[in-house]
């Protein structure tokens, strides 16, 4: 897993304080559509991950560890950009 760059967690940052409509692409090639209000970390293999949470499209809660995203695309009209790449 490479390390998300710095510039990465004020995009992430503002995804969370305007609530912005997102679809996530995750390294496995899944597609996650929500909206995500805060930050946080979880636990996975007794490791500790820096993570999103949010909502999904039918309301129910979500955690995304934010080095399993590969990009997130935002759906939000008039949002201050559109699409971020996390991996390189």
């Amino acid at each position: 897993m490479e390390p998300i760059k710095c510039e990465i967690y004020d995009y992430i940052e503002i995804i969370c304080l305007y609530r912005y409509r997102v679809k996530l692409t995750l390294i496995d090639g899944t597609h996650l559509q929500g909206q995500f209000d805060r930050t946080l970390y979880v636990s996975r293999n007794q490791q500790k991950h820096e993570a999103i949470a949010g909502m999904n499209q039918q309301q129910q809660a979500i955690e995304v560890i934010l080095t399993d995203i590969i990009s997130i695309d935002v759906l939000t009209k008039n949002a201050s950009f559109n699409h971020l790449s996390l991996i390189q």
